[in-house]
C-alpha cells in the first residue's frame, strides 16, 4: 500500500491507483509519498521517486485542463471554399452542368491520366472536385463537422498533413483498385474519422466525459454509418474510402495533439514548420515525379484468343469490358479502347466481302437499332494486320459515331484467316489526348497472328504419331481452316506418305487435297489446279460410287477451263447418279448458251 499526504489530508492507494493518478496528472509532484518497500517509514516528495518521474508528464495535465473544441476552423473553411469554387468552375465549364469532361479537365482521378500520362497531381486535386450539389453538400457537411474538430485537436500544419496524406492515399488506392473516374472529398473525411477514432482511444483517460463520448461513440458510429451507406451504392468508391480510413488510422497514431507538444513556453519555429514543409514536399513530388511514372508502371500484357490464333497486347492499366459495338474490348476507362470480334463461317469469305459485311452487319445494323447514331463510314483502304513476317492483308475502314456516352472516332481492320473473318477496332473519343492515341497505335503494332489451339493440338498429335494418316490429315485440315496453306500442303504430303502403310484412306486424303487447291484457286488464285485434278481423279478411281467425288472432279475441270472434259465427266456421273440434282444443275449450266435466260 502507498500512503499519500496532500496538505492535511492523507490517503492510501494501491500501486495501480498510484500509477493511474500519476499518469493522468491528478497527483502533485510535491505531494508526500511513503512507499514502505522503497522509503521505509519516511515520506518523500513524489518527484523524487523514479516510478513517479516515469509516469508524470506535465503536458498531460495541460491537455486535461485546457482541452476544448472551440478553436475556429480556419483551414477547414479554406478547404471548403476551394471545393465550392472548383465546383462552380466545373459547372461553368459544362454550361451549367458538371460534365465528365469538365471534371477530367480540372483534375478528376482517372487511371489512364495518372499511370499512362504521369499526371500525379490528380491524386490531390481530385479530392476537391464534386459531381453535383448533393455530392458537394454531403461531403462538406461531414468535413466541417469532423474536420473542424480535428483542427482544434492538432496543429494546423499537422491537420493539413492529415488531409493531404488522407486524400492522396484515397486516390492511390482508388487508382489501382477501381477503374471509374472518381472525385470527392469523402476520402479526406474518412481520413479525419480514422484519425479521430485513434485519438479517442489514445487519450480517453485524459478527455472530459463529453469528449470521450464524442470520440468513442459518435465518431466511430459516424464512420461505420458512412462506410455502410457507401457499400449500398454501386457508384460509391469504397476502395478509396478504405484507403482514406487506413491513412487516417495511421496518422492518428503518429500525430501528437498540439497541447501535448509544448515542452517550453513556445515551440521552436523549425519544429512548427515541419508539417508545412512535409505538405509542400508531397505536392512538389507529385508534380515532379509524375513524368517518371509511365516508365515505371506501364507495361503491355498479352490477351490470347486461342480459338482464332490472335494475340492482342494491351497496356497493363487497361481493363476488359464491352465497347459501344458490343465486341471484346480493352480500354483505359476514359477515352480510348481496342476491341476485336471474329466469326467462323462454313466457307472462306473474300476480303472485300468481309469488309462490306462488317459495315452492314455491325455498323449499319447498330445504327438502325438506335444503339449508335450519326454514323459516318469511309471507303475501305488496303492495309495489313499483324507483325512481320506473320501479317495478313486487311481492309481498313474509318468511321465515326455517337454512342450513349459521347462521340467516337474509330478505325477497323477487317481481315480473313481461313474460315474466320475478324474485325480489329481502335476507337477513341473526340476529346482523347495525344498519349491515348499513341497507346492505341502501340496496341495495333503489337497485334500478333499465331497458331490456333486446334493447330497446336493437331501438331502434337501428329508429332506423337508421325505415321498415322488420320493424325496428318487432321493437321492438314486444321492448317487449312486457319488459312495456312503451306503448312496444310506439307501435312497432306505427309498423309500421302503414311497411306503406303495404312489402308482405307485412298479416297479421303485425295478429296481433301483437291478441295484445298480448288478453294484456294477460287479465293485468290493461289491453288494448284494440276494437283487438284490429279487428286480428284485419284479419288474418283478410289471411290467410284460417291457422287460428291464425281461432282468435285467436274468442278476442278470447270475451274481449269476444260468444259468438254467436264461435260464428259458429268455425263458419265449422270448415268451413274440419275437423281442427283447437283449434277443436273452443273450439266444444265454447261449446255445453256451464253446470254440465255
Amino acid at each position: 500500500m502507498i500512503r499519500i499526504r496532500e496538505g492535511d489530508q492523507e490517503s492510501i492507494l494501491t500501486i495501480d491507483e498510484f500509477e493511474r493518478r500519476a499518469r493522468r496528472g491528478e497527483l502533485s509532484p510535491f505531494a508526500d509519498v511513503c512507499i514502505p518497500a522503497l522509503t521505509g517509514e519516511r515520506f518523500v516528495q513524489a518527484r523524487e521517486l523514479p516510478l513517479f518521474a516515469a509516469l508524470y508528464d506535465p503536458r498531460r495535465i495541460l491537455f486535461r485542463r485546457h482541452f476544448h473544441l472551440g478553436r475556429y476552423p480556419v483551414l477547414t473553411g479554406v478547404v471548403a471554399l476551394v471545393c465550392i469554387a472548383l465546383f462552380l468552375w466545373a459547372r461553368h465549364s459544362g454550361d451549367g452542368v458538371v460534365t465528365r469532361e469538365a471534371l477530367l479537365e480540372l483534375g478528376a482521378k482517372a487511371r489512364a491520366r495518372i499511370v499512362d500520362e504521369g499526371e500525379l497531381w490528380r491524386l490531390l486535386v481530385a479530392n476537391l472536385l464534386h459531381r453535383d450539389v448533393t455530392h458537394l453538400a454531403f461531403n462538406l457537411f461531414a468535413l466541417l463537422n469532423i474536420g473542424a474538430v480535428l483542427e482544434g485537436v492538432y496543429r494546423r500544419g499537422d491537420y493539413l498533413l492529415l488531409l493531404v496524406v488522407g486524400g492522396v492515399s484515397t486516390m492511390v488506392v482508388s487508382t489501382f483498385a477501381s477503374g471509374p473516374v472518381t472525385v470527392g472529398a469523402s476520402g479526406m473525411v474518412f481520413a479525419c474519422l480514422g484519425a479521430g477514432v485513434v485519438f479517442g482511444l489514445r487519450f480517453s483517460d485524459l478527455l472530459p466525459t463529453r469528449y470521450r463520448i464524442y470520440f468513442g461513440v459518435v465518431v466511430v458510429g459516424y464512420a461505420a454509418t458512412m462506410f455502410y451507406l457507401g457499400l449500398q451504392r454501386a457508384t460509391t468508391d469504397n476502395w478509396g474510402h478504405g484507403g482514406g480510413l487506413l491513412a487516417g488510422l495511421v496518422m492518428g497514431g503518429v500525430l501528437v495533439p498540439r497541447l501535448m507538444r509544448l515542452r517550453d513556453a513556445t515551440e521552436p519555429r523549425a519544429v512548427a514548420m515541419r508539417p508545412w514543409i512535409a505538405c509542400t514536399v508531397v505536392v512538389v513530388a507529385l508534380v515532379a515525379l509524375g513524368p517518371l511514372l509511365p516508365r515505371l508502371l506501364l507495361s503491355f500484357r498479352p490477351y490470347r484468343l486461342d480459338s482464332f490464333g490472335i494475340v492482342i497486347e494491351r497496356p497493363s492499366t487497361w481493363t476488359k469490358g464491352p465497347d459501344p459495338l458490343g465486341f471484346i474490348a480493352f480500354g483505359n476507362g476514359v477515352d480510348a479502347l481496342a476491341s476485336i470480334a471474329c466469326d467462323r463461317g462454313a466457307r472462306r469469305v473474300r476480303l472485300d466481302d468481309a469488309a462490306a459485311g462488317f459495315v452492314d452487319r455491325e455498323l449499319t445494323s447498330l445504327a438502325r437499332a438506335g444503339h449508335i447514331s450519326n454514323l459516318t463510314v469511309g471507303a475501305p483502304l488496303s492495309d495489313v494486320v499483324g507483325t512481320a513476317p506473320g501479317t495478313v492483308p486487311a481492309r481498313r475502314v474509318a468511321f465515326s459515331f455517337i454512342a450513349s456516352d459521347g462521340p467516337f472516332e474509330a478505325r477497323a481492320w477487317v481481315f480473313v484467316r481461313g474460315d474466320t473473318e475478324c474485325a480489329f477496332v481502335l476507337a477513341h473519343r473526340t476529346s482523347a489526348t495525344a498519349r491515348s492515341k499513341e497507346l492505341l497505335e502501340e496496341v495495333r503494332a503489337r497485334v500478333r497472328l499465331v497458331e490456333r489451339k486446334t493447330q497446336r493440338d493437331a501438331a502434337n498429335a501428329a508429332l506423337n504419331r508421325p505415321t498415322s494418316v488420320k493424325a496428318q490429315l487432321d493437321l492438314a485440315l486444321a492448317h487449312q481452316a486457319a488459312g495456312d496453306l503451306l503448312a496444310a500442303r506439307r501435312a497432306f504430303d505427309a498423309a500421302r506418305e503414311a497411306m503406303a502403310n495404312e489402308r482405307g484412306w485412298e479416297g479421303r486424303v485425295p478429296v481433301a487435297r483437291a478441295q484445298l487447291e480448288l478453294e484456294a484457286f477460287a479465293y485468290d488464285g493461289t491453288g494448284d489446279l494440276d494437283v487438284a485434278l490429279a487428286a480428284a481423279a485419284e479419288a474418283r478411281a478410289a471411290k467410284p460410287d460417291d457422287a460428291d467425288v464425281a461432282l468435285l472432279l467436274a468442278d476442278v475441270l470447270l475451274a481449269r477451263m476444260e468444259p468438254e472434259r467436264a461435260r464428259i465427266a458429268l455425263a458419265s456421273a449422270r448415268k451413274q447418279f440419275p437423281n442427283d440434282t447437283r449434277l443436273q444443275a452443273r450439266e444444265a449450266a454447261l449446255t445453256t448458251p451464253p446470254g440465255a435466260p
